[in-house]
């Protein structure tokens, strides 16, 4: 039987809400779903091969010129395509950290060391980093990091990118959950990319469109460019999956009604969930939350039909560690409140009370009922 090792995967049992998948829970735009209809219309066409209104919207977003992107199908297509262009011998990725790196790398049979990130300062990376990247033609890292949610700090960043240049490594940062932190601004890709960074990020998260596959490299260097093209097949962007990315980049104000609204959720569910004794929430910049539980909550979840990503197969976590998507408010009280039934103690900690009522206020009732 194949072995599944990510999120997302509701057709191996009875799920009802997942929070496996981090995906935006304000859904997908009723302009995405139009233009994607419309899209259908002309699937007896090939796709245009070059994404060339795409590429377009995609460089006036990331203020960089069109002919710095390259489209792919999902942002694991371009991670795959990146390594099999670049074909390193020797590559550096943290652990924990997405397993696609290290699974591309495998695949070309190149040597793949680790940077373990420490618990005790949260899974920060730091400036231990730097040394080790003597000797690499290729480094990884996802900021903010999955599963950890954290960010890498703007000034180590510029130093790890000067660090890659003089080493003769290639900087592959994987920004597919950027815009769903508060902080995107201080990580122009505009910047990043002409110093020397090769940025790839997804349609897939922010955006609501999993199922569609739409990702993106931005990169300053024709010729890698190049040899990441000829690494893919011709067609991999489909025609509705090219129109859902066009329709994408035209909605108003969607990303930042998108931060707001998960940013107020997280509020919640920290507040909340940090009242339970035998669990510890890590701090978080993106649309998800690595939580440490002394029991197994994605068991006893998977009872109710609410599936939750197990950190396991992540290298430096265990089966102590488990990430969680932010979803909607009802999604997430549904989640809150089925642990609170399972976990109680009798501890007063696990009484609602206050914090439910004040946050359904906001939640419910507020100002936030105008994001959606």
């Amino acid at each position: 039987m194949d072995k599944y090792e990510h999120g997302g995967d509701i057709y191996s049992g009875s799920v009802k809400l997942d929070f496996s998948a981090n995906i935006n829970p304000l859904g997908m735009s009723e302009g995405v779903k139009e233009a994607v209809h419309r899209a259908i219309e002309c699937c007896n066409a090939y796709p245009d091969p070059f994404c060339r209104t795409l590429c377009r919207k995609i460089a006036e977003k990331e203020s960089v010129p069109a002919e710095y992107i390259v489209c792919g199908n999902g942002a694991s297509d371009m991670i795959y395509r990146a390594v099999f262009a670049a074909r390193p011998r020797r590559a550096l990725i943290t652990a924990p950290t997405f397993s696609e790196y290290e699974r591309a790398l495998e695949a070309e049979g190149c040597e793949t060391e680790y940077h373990e990130l420490s618990e005790e300062n949260g899974f920060e990376l730091t400036e231990d980093i730097l040394p080790k990247i003597d000797g690499m033609d290729m480094v990884f890292l996802c900021n903010p990091n999955n599963p950890t949610g954290k960010l890498i700090s703007p000034e180590l960043l510029s130093d790890i990118i000067v660090k890659c240049n003089a080493a003769g490594a290639r900087l592959i940062l994987d920004h597919s959950f950027i815009d769903f932190s508060e902080r995107a601004a201080e990580y122009p890709s505009s910047e990043l990319c002409e110093n020397g960074a090769v940025i790839i990020k997804a349609f897939t998260k922010m955006y609501s469109v999993p199922g569609l596959r739409l990702g993106y490299m931005i990169c300053s260097d024709e010729i890698f460019r190049e040899k990441v093209k000829l690494s893919g097949q011709s067609w991999s962007v489909s025609i509705p999956a090219q129109a859902a990315g066009i329709a994408a980049l035209e909605g108003e104000d969607f990303i930042e009604r998108s931060v707001i609204y998960i940013s107020r959720e997280k509020r919640y569910i920290y507040e909340y969930m940090g009242k339970f004794p035998v669990l510890e929430i890590f701090p978080s910049e993106a649309n998800f939350l690595l939580i440490r539980s002394e029991k197994p909550i994605d068991e006893i979840l998977r009872k109710h039909g609410i599936a939750i990503r197990s950190c396991r197969n992540f290298r430096r976590l265990g089966e102590n560690y488990f990430r969680m998507a932010v979803k909607s408010h009802e999604d997430n009280l549904k989640l809150i409140f089925t642990l609170r039934k399972e976990l109680n103690d009798g501890s007063e900690a696990y009484d609602p009370g206050y914090h439910v009522e004040r946050w359904e206020k906001l939640f419910l009732r507020g100002t936030l009922q105008n994001l959606l």
